[in-house]
């Protein structure tokens, strides 16, 4: 991680006021600072049936003897074990997490094995244009959720664009997320109808168990969705927001997904400062799919499975999403 995105990651702790300036560094006091802040507020232990005082058990007589590097790789230890791609350490020897996209293909589209009859930027992460081998047919790719809000409105200037298509490609392939606020402008633009796409619940008290009641969020058309048939491509790196991205959509009847099985990331992570200055997240609230079917870990698997890999010639996934099309 660079220096920059580090100050920036400790700016927005202190901005959350989570900064302790008159507590020592050891390393000692650095574990239990971690372990104590997670075991109040980490959502996920109940769900993934951590034994997290067996954590405590375990590491703090290492973390009493550890220097700087140990102590890193300490955290980081426990951090893996979580299996929660929300739970990251950020320090200026580098950033650690679990790497969920690791368990099946996940790259990004490759623009040059996307023929497009002209290619067109919408916006710096809005990118499409008609398929040339089947030019009835128009392509989106979303490259991630996390830009300003701005950039997402120009959805409405694509889909005007893709008028006259007979359907839709949407790729999300390598779109690790974002904000939940652009996934569901984008989505709003498909809704034929006001309906709930997903639920969640924050931890509110000192017990594993303890959270607030299920609150439902819905997703409500604009004037003049998109409606004709949509195909999203999906693999391994689709992750948080959109996965949200994929919940709402899939609330429409014309809408199906073709690829792989998402990440499976659904914990809404908060920032959190350690006593010597490390910046940390962890997952804060629960959510469910609007069925109420948990994801977290596992993923969102698509309508139609396409195996791919690396050493394809040609873009698998996107030819069947075509085909499926016709």
């Amino acid at each position: 991680m660079s220096k920059k995105t580090f100050l920036l990651l400790l700016l927005i702790s202190v901005g959350a006021g989570c900064l302790k300036p008159d507590i020592k560094n050891s390393s000692t006091e650095v574990f239990e600072s971690f372990w104590a802040e997670m075991d109040q507020n980490y959502a996920y232990f109940d769900y993934k049936g951590t034994d997290w005082d067996a954590v405590h058990h375990q590491y703090a007589p290492q973390a009493a003897q550890a220097n700087e590097e140990a102590l890193r790789a300490l955290l980081c230890s426990i951090i893996q074990n979580l299996e929660d791609g929300h739970v990251n350490l950020y320090t200026p020897a580098g950033t650690c997490g679990y790497s969920f996209w690791e368990r099946g293909p996940s790259g990004a589209p490759d623009p040059e094995r996307i023929f497009l009859t002209e290619a067109i930027d919408f916006s710096k992460v809005l990118y499409g244009g008609y398929l040339q081998q089947q030019p009835e047919l128009g392509y989106i790719w979303i490259k991630n959720f996390s830009g300003a809000t701005g950039e997402y409105a120009p959805i409405r200037e694509a889909l005007d664009y893709f008028s006259d298509s007979q359907g839709l490609v949407i790729d999300l392939r390598g779109n690790g997320g974002g904000s939940d606020r652009n996934s569901e402008l984008v989505a709003s633009h498909f809704a034929t109808a006001e309906t709930i796409y997903r639920r969640f619940r924050y931890r509110n008290g000192p017990g594993h168990t303890d959270f607030t009641p299920w609150i439902e969020d819905y997703i409500a058309p604009v004037e003049n969705p998109y409606t004709k048939p949509v195909l999203l491509l999906t693999n391994r790196s689709c992750f948080s927001s959109t996965e949200d991205f994929i919940l709402a959509m899939k609330c429409f009847g014309h809408v199906q997904t073709v690829g792989d099985t998402t990440g499976g990331g659904s914990g809404n992570p908060i920032f959190r400062e350690l006593p010597n200055g490390w910046v940390y997240r962890f997952s804060h609230w629960q959510m469910q799919t609007a069925e109420g079917r948990f994801f977290e870990g596992i993923g969102l698997p698509p309508d139609h499975y396409q195996p791919s890999s690396a050493e394809d010639t040609t873009d698998r996934i996107l030819a069947r999403a075509a085909e499926l099309l016709k």
